[in-house]
């Protein structure tokens, strides 16, 4: 008894330790990964930030025209004459706009900088709290999928901050949690596990504040813009999934996502809609197990995990809610002076690095397989068998 309260101090001892380690390798990695890309970079000024700001830009002048793929590429065209590559389609659902316009009215570089502080600080506290100022707010900035996002100008804060803060509100403020994972829907992909939680957890009020959100986003936008554009969005939603088939080998070493890395080892379609439909329905099965048990840290990394496994099209900017995910999960671990098993450790060190190589190297089986390893990890797997191998260890003493 003794030994073992003894090595389990020292265990918690280190975590600091081992953390400020972690942060300083990652911190070192990201700046030698990002002076050697940088350079070498194709992506016009502000990566897909030029997209979205143009968004704003052009939806305040054409409003539904926004639908139109050809107007707003020369419209691009007219904003950057350097732009090539036919420019950056808007294929999210109008509710993004609100967000977006503002942005528009402002200079690029203005717009860029209001854009990533807001939504990492939102971000930030959606996923911390008043706890920001902590090592864990360190470990958000210093992690890879942030540099990601930052220097890709992307959603990826702004979707995590919504996911993570809706459901880290849900048992205290249920109607504010319905309005964000309301408004989350502007990513329709990133909502196919919220029914699952809602309904496990039998949360009324969330569910009818998202609803009534989303309806009255649905209003706003088609009054502010035009009343035509939700018809029209639903119309070229089948366009916009024939060019991501089409421009799917220029983007399919950025998805982390189980189809991406089943089509990436030539596997057949088929198998890999079936693998994609096996992983989901574990997943659905062990979130449900998760939140009828009731709203834990647990439960929440294991719902912002899963989104990526579940959805066949996700990026790596997207990742910041795994981030989140792990800095949630390890921290009341930690707080709970109980030890990170080692291989989770390692798997979270080969996903960030993975990620990061995602940039410019064709790794989505990896970062597939590393992502469900991660969702395992978070279930306890690795930890009750760490335990259940000490158990055999230290039997043969015991008799």
């Amino acid at each position: 008894m003794t030994v073992t309260s003894s090595a389990a101090s020292r265990q918690i001892s280190v975590r600091p330790t081992l953390l400020i380690l972690l942060l300083t390798a990652f911190c070192l990695y990201n700046v030698l990964y990002l002076a050697r890309w940088w350079p070498a970079s194709s992506q016009p000024g502000f990566g897909d930030f030029f997209g979205l700001w143009s968004f704003g830009k052009f939806a305040a002048l054409a409003g539904a025209g926004i639908y139109d793929p050809f107007a707003l590429a020369d419209y691009q065209q007219k904003l950057d004459p350097t732009l090539d590559g036919g420019g950056f389609p808007y294929p999210y659902p109008p509710t993004f706009l609100l967000a977006l316009i503002p942005l528009g009215m402002m200079a690029l570089p203005v717009a860029y900088v209001c854009w990533i502080s807001v939504t990492f600080a939102l971000y930030g506290l959606a996923t911390l709290g008043r706890a920001w100022r902590s090592l864990s707010g360190l470990a958000l900035l210093a992690a890879p999928t942030t540099l990601i996002n930052a220097i890709a100008g992307q959603n990826g804060f702004l979707s995590a901050a919504l996911l993570i803060g809706g459901l880290r509100l849900l048992t205290s403020h249920p109607a504010t949690a319905g309005v964000l994972l309301g408004l989350l829907a502007y990513k329709p992909q990133f909502v196919l596990l919220m029914p699952v939680v809602l309904l496990a957890s039998r949360n009324w009020r969330a569910i009818l504040a998202a609803v009534a959100t989303t309806l009255i986003v649905a209003v706003i936008t088609s009054a502010a813009l035009d009343w035509s554009i939700w018809p029209l969005w639903v119309a070229r939603f089948p366009v916009y999934q024939a060019l991501l088939q089409a421009n799917q080998g220029s983007l399919i070493h950025m998805m982390p996502t189980v189809m991406a890395g089943i089509h990436a080892i030539g596997a057949p379609p088929a198998l890999g809609y079936g693998i994609q439909l096996v992983l989901s329905c574990a997943v659905v099965v062990v979130v449900w197990d998760a939140w009828r048990r009731g709203m834990t840290d647990r439960a929440i990394a294991l719902v912002a995990i899963g989104s990526i496994i579940v959805t066949p099209y996700a990026m790596i900017y997207d990742m910041p809610m795994v981030a989140a995910a792990i800095a949630i999960h390890w921290k009341a671990r930690v707080d709970a002076g109980e030890a990170v098993a080692p291989l989770e450790i390692g798997v979270v060190i080969a996903l960030a690095a993975c990620a990061l190589a995602m940039i410019s190297h064709s790794l989505p089986f990896v970062a597939a397989i590393l992502m469900v390893l991660l969702f395992l990890s978070v279930t306890g797997v690795f930890s009750r068998a760490g335990r259940l191998a000490a158990s055999h260890v230290r039997s043969p003493a015991a008799t």
